[in-house]
Order: C-alpha cells, then structure tokens, then sequence
C-alpha cells in the first residue's frame, strides 16, 4: 500500500470540535491542544525549508471526493448551533472553517506567487479552478491536484506531507495526549502554523492582517455578489470560505488584493462601523448606508435628528448599542481628484486610502467616486490625516466652467513649460502667498519653487484683464483667455486649467466651431447647442483627474482656436443663459460640421461601454436634411445607400447642398487600401477589443492584430437608419475582422499614407478641393465600388460619401443652409432636435 492510502478518506463529515472556555480581554484567546502546538512547529520547519530552498512536495495529499456543497452546508449547521455568545462558554467563527485543499491553493496563489493574476474564472467553472490553473504554471506546486480540492485536510495529512517535503527517513508524530491523526484540521490552524513559518523564513511580510467587522453576505444583502461579504472596511471576497454565521462579528483575517484568505481569529462578539450615513430612523429601526449598501438595525438610541449625519455605531446582536456623530468640516468644492487625493477649493489636496461617497442631496445618485464632478459641493471627514468620506450637499452647477487645455488644441495635455502675461498685470496665488506682476511681465512655471503636495498656481487678471499664454500656439498666435488660469505641476511637465464664465466661454466655443460670417441665426443655433452641451457635461467625471469638466478639442468642443469677436458675443448676448430641454432636463446638444442629407441615430453611432447600437434619445434621433419627397428608402439597404450617396448636390435641394464635405469621394489602389488597414488595426484591436473582433471558426473573439494580409473582401453588414455604417466585416489573406460603431470604421479607413516616400491619398470634395492625408475617413456616410483582380483580390475601391463628423444632432452648415432660407434659431434648434423646448436657466 502507499503511503498516501494510510488513513485516507474519499469523504468525511464536518465535526466541530467541543466547546472551549475563553477569557476575554478585548478579545477572545484560544487554548490551543498539544496536537496543534505540534503541527505548528512542523509548519515552521517544513514551509520554512521550503520557502528557503524552492523545494517542492511530491504530492500534496490523496485523490478525495469530497463537494463544497456538503462540506459547507453541514460545517454551517455545525457553526449555527454555537455562534451565540455567553459569559461563560462559546464556540467562536474562527474556530470553525475547515482547512481543504482548495483553501490551500487559493493562499499558496495569493501568497507564495509572484504578481499571480487570479481574475475571476470563465463561467460556470467551481470557484477553486483559476487557482489550480494558477499553480500548475510554476513547477514548484505540480504536486496540487484539483481533483482533490474538496478534501477536508486531517492532522495525519499534513504530517505525511510534512514528510514529503523534509525527504526519506523522516518520520513525524503528530499525536499528543490524545489520538488527533484522524482529527480535520481547520483553516485557522494552517493559517497559523503558515504565519509562524514564513516568520521562521523571513517572509512574514507576505501576509496582509485587518481587523474586519462582517456586515453583510450575499446570503442576508441581495446586492453583494456571489463570494462578496461588506465589512466596515468595504467589500471583500471570500471565495471557498464560510462566512454567513460571522455576520455580527470582528474577525481578524489575512487578506490580499480585497480578497479574505482566511480568518486568523475571533476579536469580537460584536461589530462596528467606523462612518456611515443615517438614512433613517423609525419604528424602533435605524437604517445606516455604508458604502453603497443599506443596513437595518433595532435602535433605541440614535434620534431621528441625527438622519443625514455621518455616525460611527457599534452594533451587538442586530441592535444598536452606541453611536457617536463624527465631525464633518465645512462645506467645502470638489476641484480634482485622482486616484490617491481629492483636492478641495478650501482645504486643498487631501490623501486618501479608501474614500466613501454619501449623498446628502436626498436624491441617492451620489454614491461612488466616480459619480462625482469638479465643482460638485461636499463636507468631508478626517482620519489620521486622510480625508475618509465625502458627503455630497449640493450639486447645482456654477456659472463658471472649467477647461483643460490641450497643448496644440488637437490632443495632448502635458505642457513641457506654462508662460504666462497679461497687458493689465495679474496675480499669482500659490498657497497662502500671492504675488503680484506687472503688465507684459511673464510667469515662467519653470522658474518657480514648487514644494511637495503642493502643486497647483492661480493665475487672476487684474480688472477686466485677458491672460496670455505665451508657450502655447492657436493657428500661430498665442492664445489669450478670460477668466483664471491654473497650473499643476505634475510628474513630468504641467497641465493648465482655464475656469472662466459660462457666457465667455460659449463666445470662445462658436468662432473655433463655426464661421462668424455666417447668418446670425445659425450663430445663435450654435449657441444654444454648445451651451446645452457644455451644462450636461458639467456634471461628466471624465476630465475630473486633471481639475476639469471639459476640454478644448473635439472631443468636447473646440474652444478658443480662433478668438471671439463681435459677432460670437452678440450670439451669446441674444441667447443668454438659454438651452435646450426635454422632460425637464437639458439635452446633450450634440453638433457636426455637414450633413450628408441625412442625420443618424445617436444609438446607431456610439457605443456605451460595450454596448452597441445603445438607446437613442428622441431628440437625437435621423433626420431628413432636404426639401421634398424622399430621395430614396431606407437607406439601411445596400442599394439605396450606394443609389443616395451618389446623387450629387445639383440632385438634392439640402440644407447642406453648397458645403464643401457635402459629398466627397476616395480612390485607392490594393496597395493604398492594404497599407492603411494594416497601419490601423493594432491600435483598434488593441484599444477597443469590444468593438474589433477576430474571426475564428464560425466565432467572433477578441483578438490582438498587426496584419491581416492583402484584402480579399469588405462587406457592409449594418448601417443605420440614417445611411451610416455601423458594422463592417473585412477579409483579409491572414485574418477577417469585424468592425463596429462610426468612428472605428472612419479610423480604420483613414485615408493616410503614412511612408513619406509614396503618394499621399486624396479625398476629393464636391467642390473639386483635394484634402490629403486625412487622419479619418470624413464620415461613415459612404457606400463602395470594389474592382477585383484575376486572383481574387480587391485590386482598386472607391468610396463615395457625404458630410463631415459623426453626424448626430446638429449638422453646423445644414442650420446656414436654414438660416439662408429664412429658419429663425429658434426653428432650426427643434428640427435638428426633435420635441425640445428652448428655456432660460
């Protein structure tokens, strides 16, 4: 017989050991059986060797059959009869978790693994899985077998194995006073005869402690996720562990990455929550918000006053039985926040560990860090010089808006230096010290002595001053800006900030994105589009890290590339303070250049996330852009789209009919079309991996690309309503692709030679201007003619298309083209956007 038949059982019942008298003394102690002792020791000798040599086992322990299932149900049962507390006797969590053998891999990956990626496993696959695939990509831990992990580890399997590890010829007696080699060995004896061995290793720093209050499981909070549990520090995962009994209780639990391996022992009978947010108190009940989740506890003592106030509790059998408000310092605004501080507008740049969000507003949106925005209103609390929770107070939106600043006004916001002037002087405020400049004197961020954690400078105008920025270039001028600027030195280079009223800030947006010599209509359409947009994007987190709600380029709107002049002021002066809304909230005043003669949906254009086609709102819905009868139907079909796109503007009486980009047309042999597919598919396979897929067999799956080989075929497999595609599959010699959302198809056939030695590609507008070397298609308003050759292979391909931009929402020549043809603003804001009502806010 083998030496790992000896004692061996395919499955075994859970039992609880009997009940041991504790001494409390602000926490439980355990007396610990001579058995235990004994194993520790071996712990420390054997994994001590091991982590010292490298050695591994030759195997861990005998094949079992043991299921979770059965393990776990009935080790609950056994918990459940001994987890209430008396003075004189009780059977504590810690004590109760049986040590298996998946338990075992899953530490040993967390732990003993170096940067072990452990992200969750494919579904429907048992939680212990992704562990075992970990450990069988080291040599070192061939010897764990998955087909074992649901065995229950005994005293005498752990000596066997010691065995293993120390060589032949030694031989381990685990017993004491008594017989324990058959006795299961529990999750906290391994765990500390694990610590005491990398201790004996010099490694103990391995292991991460915390002292956990265990709220909530997905078994008592319908929110928590399988294998998640709330504590007073956040949530944690547990997989593999039994935790439902322990709700109500202080364990100390060694954890890595939010993720609980084990519970080294029982601190308290008792559970208590640092900081939370009163919901309510009634009917004997207090309701508590930690986090985002909602607790209920009995409660006589927290008064109803105390609703909205950030408390800390304790909390002993589901009652509450002590509280205490905690100090939240004035109201204070949110400017930046990163991933390690919040920057307030008083207090100034605070760290941060872990940052709860509470809402106080009574509307529960604010909930998450995410959710907040620069400017948004807050009271906040302090621990050991970190700021803890932030209580939203007030999320109206300012007057005043806050820009961040390209570098060349396309892309890019790391500026190598910030020099700055102003003809009327300005001041400089750093800290609590300002200092004054003169007229046509200049602040050079360079020459500044910038000390640690504080690295923002705010630069204010005297009177109705206009600051320079003089490093920088718009169109070969340097930009000027109303309002103030601020700077942030950042790891490499600065970063610039321009918060300036709303109203000059607008002026700025319509001479940068449409010309002030057209009809004063269509400027106060444009108006009122840019500024409904910049209020709904006010409140976006997505420029949040840099101290902003917006940018300067495109991808907001563009912003001072060309200076405002009278007309853009009399535009903003006409329409103060009005925008666009519909069901009582303002719309996302979405704009593009020119129209193709139709207008897309907007959820036939963009994905959210990973979702595509995504809802479209009924104000942003296609729309027909000429006069008349419809030219053809459906432009979703082939045929019609290639039958419209082709009609030039002599055939269509359309707003946009005298714009340049209102019909275009690209010509490109095999080669021109190859090199441009191939010079863009890493980069879109790359960063958008949801949208490009690779075909393999009759799947499509995410695939990292540099090449799919000469171009055997490209077929539109959806287009929208409006005529834009929206999907397209490309084969190739080496792979076929499929491509989703408008600006991916326009980035993948950006007509772009990018070898200088070779004709640059054209696109030829319908006023016979040639544009070269386009960095995107101007839109995926296009249908194709595609010429093969004898092998095949697309030898040529034409595109004909139409209009400039996405597409959705308003086309800016479409409201000239209006506005030529006698339409008020008012008239060509409710065409392009669909039901909207024009209010003064």
């Amino acid at each position: 017989m083998s030496r790992y038949d000896r004692g061996y059982r395919s499955s075994r019942d859970y039992r609880s050991s009997r009940n041991t008298r504790h001494s409390r003394r602000g926490r439980y102690e355990e007396s610990g059986g001579q058995g235990v002792t004994i194993l520790v020791l071996l712990f420390v000798i054997a994994i001590g060797m091991y982590l010292v040599s490298g050695q591994s086992g030759k195997e861990f322990l005998e094949k079992g059959k043991g299921y979770l299932g059965e393990w776990m149900n009935k080790a609950q049962q056994a918990i459940s009869k001994g987890v209430v507390p008396s003075e004189e006797e009780t059977t504590l969590p810690s004590n109760m978790t049986p040590c298996t053998k998946a338990n075992i891999a899953k530490i040993v990956a967390y732990t003993l693994m170096d940067d072990a990626d452990l992200k969750q496993g494919a579904n429907g696959e048992v939680w212990y899985s992704k562990y075992y695939t970990r450990l069988k990509e080291d040599a070192k831990f061939s010897f764990f077998n998955e087909e074992e992990a649901m065995e229950v580890m005994t005293y005498q399997e752990a000596s066997q194995f010691f065995a293993d590890i120390l060589g032949d010829g030694y031989s381990v007696n685990v017993n004491g006073t008594q017989d324990v080699s058959e006795k299961d060995l529990t999750l906290k004896q391994f765990l500390k005869g694990f610590e005491q061995a990398l201790e004996h290793a010099g490694k103990k720093e391995i292991l991460q402690y915390e002292e956990l209050s265990i709220l909530a499981t997905s078994l008592t909070d319908s929110k928590l996720g399988a294998w998640q549990v709330l504590t007073d520090k956040g949530v944690y995962g547990f997989e593999g562990l039994i935790l439902d009994p322990c709700v109500g209780y202080t364990l100390q639990a060694i954890v890595k990455n939010n993720e609980i391996l084990g519970i080294v022992d029982t601190m308290s009978a008792t559970s208590s929550i640092n900081e939370c947010y009163v919901v309510s108190v009634e009917d004997g009940k207090a309701t508590l918000r930690v986090g985002e989740y909602e607790l209920t506890y009995n409660n006589q003592i927290i008064p109803a006053e105390e609703v909205g106030k950030i408390c800390s509790v304790n909390i002993q059998n589901n009652t509450i039985t002590n509280y205490q408000q905690v100090k939240e310092d004035v109201g204070d605004t949110v400017v930046r926040m990163t991933d390690e501080y919040v920057e307030l507008a008083k207090a100034g740049r605070l760290p941060f560990q872990k940052l709860t969000i509470y809402d106080g507003t009574g509307n529960e949106v604010y909930k998450q860090p995410g959710q907040l925005f620069s400017g948004i209103k807050v009271t906040y609390t302090m621990e050991n010089d970190c700021i803890q929770t932030l209580k939203v107070i007030d999320d109206t939106l300012s007057q005043d808006v806050r820009i961040l600043l390209s570098t060349d006004g396309t892309s890019g916001y790391n500026q190598e230096n910030v020099q700055i002037s102003c003809e009327t002087g300005f001041t400089v405020t750093y800290g609590d010290k300002q200092t004054h400049f003169e007229a046509d004197k200049t602040w050079d961020a360079k020459e500044m002595t910038w000390e640690i954690g504080k690295n923002k400078v705010t630069l204010t105008p005297k009177g109705e001053g206009i600051l320079k920025v003089v490093s920088m270039k718009r169109k070969d001028t340097n930009p000027s800006y109303k309002g103030a600027l601020e700077v942030y030195k950042e790891e490499e280079g600065y970063t610039l900030v321009n918060e300036v009223n709303i109203e000059d800030y607008i002026a700025g947006v319509i001479p940068s994105e449409m010309p002030t010599s057209y009809d004063k209509e269509a400027l106060k359409a444009q108006a009122i589009a840019a500024r409904s947009f910049t209020r709904s994007q006010q409140k976006s987190n997505k420029y949040l890290k840099y101290g902003a709600q917006l940018d300067d380029t495109v991808a907001s709107q563009v912003y001072n590339q060309v200076p405002a002049d009278e007309a853009a002021y009399n535009a903003v002066n006409e329409t103060k303070g009005e925008v666009m809304m519909y069901n009582d909230r303002i719309v996302n005043g979405n704009f593009f250049s020119t129209s193709a003669g139709y207008t897309a949906n907007y959820g036939e254009t963009w994905a959210i996330g990973e979702i595509f086609p995504s809802n479209t709102p009924s104000y942003l819905v296609a729309r027909q852009q000429y006069i008349g009868e419809r030219a053809v139907e459906d432009l979703s079909s082939e045929k019609n789209a290639y039958s419209f796109f082709t009609k030039s503007a002599k055939e269509l009486d359309a707003f946009d009919q005298d714009a340049p980009w209102f019909r275009w047309q690209v010509h490109m042999d095999a080669k021109q079309l190859e090199h441009i597919v191939n010079s863009n598919i890493y980069n879109l396979s790359t960063n958008y991996p949801n949208m490009v897929k690779v075909k393999k067999g009759n799947d499509w799956v995410v695939g990292e690309l540099n090449n799919i080989g000469a171009i055997k075929q490209i077929q539109v497999t959806k287009r929208g309503e409006g005529g834009n595609i929206m999907e397209m599959v490309i084969e190739g010699e080496e792979a076929t692709i499929r491509v989703g959302t408008e600006y991916l198809v326009r980035s993948l056939f950006a007509p772009a030679q990018k070898d200088a030695t070779k004709e640059a590609i054209v696109v030829t507008r319908a006023d016979g201007s040639e544009i070269k070397n386009m960095s995107l298609l101007p839109s995926a308003f296009f249908s194709m003619d595609i010429h093969y050759d004898d092998s095949e292979l697309i030898s040529e391909i034409d595109l004909y298309g139409g209009g400039y931009g996405h597409g959705v929402g308003m086309s800016q020549n479409g409201a000239q083209g209006m506005a030529e043809r006698g339409y008020t603003y008012k008239e060509i804001l409710r065409h392009y956007y669909s039901g909207i009502s024009i209010e003064k806010i």
